[in-house]
């Protein structure tokens, strides 16, 4: 079942075609990646999901819901969630304080209750317990008490993503999370990506430019190259086809290599 539908969109800046009549699905409970070089409109597409650019022409649905013209404060509250390449984590707060402001009130609840209380002092309630058990997923608990400025880059692009998920969003849209990780890092957040849609019953929207990350962990690609969608399918359909070959090594070379 389709969670997302782009259907035949478009997006131009002063006379440059960004989003070129892009159409593709998103599959609930399943991992969908936009790939493709630099400048091919896998941001832009986000941006027009997300609310941050209108659509020229075309529509985008979740859920069968019509996005366009939809404020951007409003696409959260219908179950999309994004995280950045810059984890924008705030940095004076300890990392459970980071988790309790994405996490919605409950019965009343206002966590920020939790968040302004004297450090050191009891927290309870279910937006605390919620925030726990995210980052016990995450595997930050023991860093609960740390302040946000204190963590690795690694940690915070954990820290970033343990707050997407805290809003409850069904539709996880990841903008190159793994950019800038060593390789351990990248192994954990791949597992983490994995274990969230198996387990968690979420659904991920990615662009990755990690293409041992994207074939590893990907259910089905979309190839985007200058706005425009020129090749979808399963990774083993797609990991050597000549097109995807020629899109990032041009043509002279697309013959002579391989996806591992």
């Amino acid at each position: 079942m389709a969670l997302l539908e782009v259907r035949d969109g478009v997006k131009d800046f002063e006379g440059l075609r960004a989003v070129n009549h892009v159409s593709f699905s998103v599959e609930e409970g399943k991992i969908t990646s936009l790939i493709g070089p630099n400048g091919a409109g896998k941001t832009t597409i986000f941006n027009l999901i997300s609310g941050l650019l209108p659509l020229d022409s075309g529509e985008i649905l979740y859920r069968g819901r019509k996005l366009n013209g939809m404020p951007p404060h409003r696409i959260p509250t219908l179950g999309i969630g994004r995280m950045l390449q810059d984890p924008r984590v705030f940095r004076h707060l300890t990392v459970l304080e980071n988790i309790l402001v994405a996490v919605p009130g409950q019965r009343g609840e206002n966590p920020l209750h939790a968040i302004f209380a004297p450090r050191g002092s009891h927290r309870d309630g279910p937006a605390v317990e919620r925030a726990q058990e995210i980052l016990r997923f995450i595997e930050l608990e023991k860093r609960a008490e740390v302040l946000a400025h204190d963590l690795s880059f690694g940690e915070q692009r954990l820290l970033s993503f343990g707050r997407v998920l805290a809003t409850g969003a069904e539709l996880l849209l990841l903008d190159e999370p793994t950019v800038g990780l060593d390789g351990s890092m990248v192994n954990r957040l791949s597992d983490l990506f994995q274990k969230t849609v198996a387990q968690g019953g979420k659904t991920i929207l990615l662009i990755e430019h990690n293409m041992e990350v994207v074939m590893g962990i990907s259910d089905y690609l979309v190839v985007l190259v200058e706005g425009g969608v020129i090749l979808e399918g399963p990774p083993e359909a797609v990991r050597n086809h000549p097109e995807l070959l020629k899109a990032y090594l041009g043509t002279a070379h697309a013959a002579e290599r391989r996806w591992s």
